[in-house]
């Protein structure tokens, strides 16, 4: 039994080399409580796999560099292997947690394995636990990541009993078979097109004729997509977010308040997201001011944006946008307004359709030619960092019996020129964001953090 990863997961297996870590983050912080030892954690895990199926799988190909790999079943799966304790030493505080969070964002997850971990960390000042959570981009993306922490969460103190169906059993997987039948594949196509055709032949002109102006029309929302691809090629502005990365990362958090945002955006015609980045862009504004960088041209930042649709399940389903971020506006309600501008601008259009093409683009070749694709896409700096804007539930979450107070995400550094990336998740009334960046970015993530934080004070204050 195997099942095939969708292009665009192909492609952040192929993104991951050299110094590119493709773990998506979240560092989940909650009250202390005996709900999050290890044996409950294990437990409540053990209790809700069956609603993630892919947690009991792993990677595997039946001719590697030549066929893709696969989704199997890991018949050797062992959950202790994936549930681990830490302890944070004195005082316990946020630096502390960044600096421990960044140390394991900076491993890999092991392909042999099913590609997620949750480590509980102990020790936090003022009685509280957290769970870092780790797993490859290829089993999800922002949205499904979020699913997946409301599968394992719930709403209310008592937890609900969710048992599975039956016991699991793995799946065999016959590599002799997985390779027959790929082999069959393309026979089997090409045997099936003569009778198509034949059909197509035999059908209602008129029905004929519909085909054809949809074709046209497909075929004049493909130039606009090309045309779109070749608009995103020009090579963003030089920055010290692009001077290269190492393999080791940095993490720090920043909270804000999920109704003052609306305060300052809503009267303006702006949205939640709007207001991030015009926060993002009084950091960068700082930022580059403090390296000496110039700030024109206008620094650009890639937007992830959902195109998930009611009954998508894991893996990926994003669109990409790029968003020139107006770092040379002194005042930062103009600098809203500007951002608003932008980004209503980029709703709707073939943007979202290129950028849907451009995250799948090295997942459509075998893996071999996809490695090629993912270095020569990494050799082009089309944006500057990532801003990624989750939105979360608003109500308060549980896991055995104990409160979910924060949650925070961390975005990949992706491809090996891009240094810094900011995380966002609206979560019960609060916006979290993380801060994933290269340890030795110059200036440092500290100051790349107190700029986000000033930022926000600065845009707050206007409304």
């Amino acid at each position: 039994m195997a099942e095939a990863l969708s292009p665009a997961d192909r492609s952040s297996l192929a993104a991951e080399q050299g110094p590119v870590n493709m773990s998506v983050g979240g560092l989940l912080v909650f009250e202390a409580g005996p709900g999050l030892g290890y044996d409950a954690v294990v437990e409540r895990v053990s209790e809700r796999l069956h609603l993630l199926p892919r947690y009991r799988q792993r990677l595997r190909s039946p001719a590697p560099g030549i066929a893709n790999p696969t989704w199997i079943d890991d018949e050797d799966f062992d959950l202790g292997r994936h549930v681990r304790v830490a302890t944070l030493p004195e005082p316990g505080d946020d630096e502390r947690l960044g600096e421990f969070a960044g140390h394991e964002l900076s491993r890999r997850l092991d392909r042999s394995r099913p590609l997620w971990e949750l480590t509980i960390i102990e020790g936090l000042q003022g009685g509280r636990t957290a769970i870092l959570a780790r797993m490859h981009h290829a089993l999800v993306d922002g949205v499904a990541a979020v699913d997946i922490g409301t599968v394992l969460l719930d709403p209310s103190p008592e937890p609900l009993a969710l048992p599975p169906p039956e016991d699991w059993e793995p799946r065999r997987y016959d590599r002799i078979q997985h390779l027959a039948r790929l082999s069959l594949g393309p026979l089997e196509r090409a045997r099936r097109l003569p009778w198509e055709d034949r059909l197509r032949g035999l059908a209602d002109p008129r029905r004929t004729a519909e085909e054809l102006r949809r074709a046209t029309d497909d075929l004049r929302s493909a130039t606009e997509v090309a045309l779109e691809l070749a608009r995103t090629r020009p090579q963003a502005p030089p920055t010290p977010l692009n001077d290269g990365i190492g393999p080791n990362r940095s993490y720090a958090t920043a909270r804000l308040d999920l109704d003052a945002l609306k305060t300052v955006a809503k009267p303006r015609g702006a949205t939640v997201n709007d207001a991030v980045l015009a926060i993002v862009t009084g950091m960068l504004r700082r930022y580059l001011v403090a390296a000496g960088t110039p700030l024109q041209p206008p620094p650009v930042a890639l937007v992830p944006v959902s195109v998930r649709q009611a009954g998508d399940e894991g893996g990926n389903r994003i669109s990409t946008v790029l968003v020139e971020l107006p770092v040379d506006e002194e005042d930062p309600v103009a600098r809203l307004e500007a951002v608003h501008r932008r980004t209503r601008a980029l709703k709707d259009s073939a943007a979202v359709r290129a950028g849907a093409l451009l995250v799948g683009a090295t997942g459509w070749a075998p893996p071999l030619m996809s490695v090629a694709l993912a270095r020569s896409l990494g050799g082009v700096r089309a944006f500057n960092l990532v801003v990624s804007n989750v939105p979360g539930p608003q109500q308060p979450f549980y896991l055995n019996g104990e409160r979910l107070l924060e949650v925070y995400p961390a975005v990949p550094l992706n491809p090996a020129n891009q240094g810094l990336s900011v995380g966002v998740l609206s979560y019960d009334g609060g916006v979290y964001a993380g801060l994933l960046a290269d340890r030795d970015l110059h200036p440092p993530l500290a100051a790349a953090g107190q700029a986000f934080s000033d930022a926000a004070a600065e845009l707050l204050a206007a409304a």
